[in-house]
């Protein structure tokens, strides 16, 4: 219980703190600039010196690839921190050019979303071409303007005021708890940069497959199992230490069949598959996960939630709806083995969709009109898909920046399972070192 109370301290402290920062950013930006720098300097050079300790130490713990990265991230560190300390002022001129570019990517995003809009011959959408003209502007002017650092701290104060807010509104709904039989009302939710959420699970990952190295098991859970029964619904979010699978994955399972959506046709993928047609697949959760977990070199991290029995309904219309803008789809391996059973081979066909289908029998469709007809990595992803269905559950997370990463949904639940209260009730992580512990208690279960 006394995790509980310091849970709720620390949100208390952190919001404060959060906008404390804020303030003094926008009052005193210009006297900043040089303590920051040099404050931010020694910061960057001790990352450094802590990655060259974890590549001398994690011998044998880690593999080779990323312990070169330790090794490579420690010396670039190093040099930076040097720089800064050196120079201060080209630490914030460094600072604001990333910014910009963070700045043109949400601009992308918005140009993303008009490009799909057109695509799918949807009417509208001019709004996204205007916001996708002020992030470009803003940032051509960001960079090159005499007082760019003096610009960047004052967003950040704005910024650190906004997400101090947003974490005092979590603190005082922790002071008055809501039971998930309630309903929670959608709210703009200000989550963390994207460069820092994007990349939460993979770390989860990293720190868990480290630990199980030296310990030979899953690290145990940092709050206590909750008791609350058997969830309504699941959340599942899947990465992995190989290419687009350190960003992650989302997809949300009910009444034990798993839906699901992605770029996965590789005949319709544009723009180095950006756009592509976008493919919503159901399969049934335990052949899922096992191949999730076991040919894709998968963690799963699968939230339980509990719900009323109107928002169960309200999940299970909108999934009915996302259906009926779909039709039937088959897989280039479905397809030979219906032609041609005998001589159908899947070592001659290397896409996602072939080997999904042999693993689990998934079945795909494709969107024939709506939002997600056409697949966008930026914006309508499987993120926004699993949003969209969530959102009548009351999930109250709004993607503010446009740019929809399972990050951001992994720190949100990841977030709601710390407390006893809320409507995540269960935690399950599926790895290959456990899958087959899972495994056996299915089948004992079943028996």
């Amino acid at each position: 219980m006394y995790r509980i109370y310091l849970y709720k301290a620390a949100l208390l402290v952190y919001g404060l703190i959060q906008i404390a920062v804020g303030i003094l950013f926008i009052v005193q930006h210009e006297r900043l600039m040089i303590p920051l720098s040099i404050i931010g300097g020694a910061v960057i050079m001790l990352h450094g010196f802590m990655n060259i300790i974890n590549f001398i130490t994690k011998q044998g713990h880690v593999s080779k690839k990323r312990r070169k990265s330790f090794l490579f991230i420690g010396i670039v560190s190093i040099i930076f921190g040097v720089i800064s300390l050196a120079n201060p002022n080209s630490t914030f001129r460094i600072a604001t050019i990333v910014f910009a570019l963070y700045i043109f990517l949400n601009g992308a995003s918005k140009l993303a979303d008009f490009i799909v809009m057109k695509i799918n011959r949807q009417p509208g959408g001019w709004t996204l071409l205007i916001a996708f003209a002020f992030f470009l502007t803003f940032g051509i002017i960001l960079i090159a303007s005499d007082r760019s650092a003096s610009a960047f701290l004052l967003i950040s104060g704005i910024y650190f005021i906004l997400y101090g807010a947003s974490t005092l509104s979590d603190f005082a709904g922790r002071m008055v708890p809501q039971k998930a039989k309630n309903i929670v009302k959608r709210r703009i939710r200000i989550s963390a940069p994207v460069f820092v959420s994007t990349f939460m699970p993979l770390n989860t990952l990293r720190y868990i497959n480290e630990y199980i190295s030296v310990n030979d098991q899953l690290p145990a859970p940092v709050v206590p199992e909750k008791t609350g029964g058997t969830p309504d619904i699941e959340v599942m979010v899947h990465v992995s230490n190989n290419g687009s699978g350190k960003i992650g994955h989302l997809d949300i399972c009910v009444d034990g069949e798993v839906i699901s959506y992605g770029n996965h046709d590789w005949s319709s993928h544009k723009l180095f598959a950006v756009f592509g047609d976008g493919i919503l697949f159901t399969a049934e959760k335990e052949r899922y996960i096992d191949f999730s977990v076991t040919h894709d070199r998968k963690m799963v991290f699968s939230y339980g939630l509990r719900l009323t029995p109107e928002q169960l309904q309200a999940v299970r219309q909108e999934i009915v709806k996302l259906k009926s803008l779909t039709i039937p789809w088959k897989a280039p391996f479905e397809v030979a083995c219906g032609n041609d059973p005998k001589s159908a081979k899947l070592s001659d066909y290397h896409d996602y969709c072939s080997k999904l289908w042999f693993g689990t029998r998934a079945k795909f469709f494709k969107f024939r009109k709506g939002k997600f007809k056409t697949y966008s990595v930026l914006s309508t992803n499987c993120v926004l898909l699993t949003d969209t269905i969530l959102g009548k559950a009351g999930a109250d997370i709004v993607f503010v920046n446009g740019i929809a990463s399972p990050g951001i949904y992994y720190d949100y639940l990841e977030k709601l399972y710390m407390y006893p209260d809320s409507m995540v009730i269960s935690k399950t992580i599926y790895s290959r070192k456990n899958i087959r512990k899972h495994k056996s208690e299915r089948k004992n279960k079943n028996e």
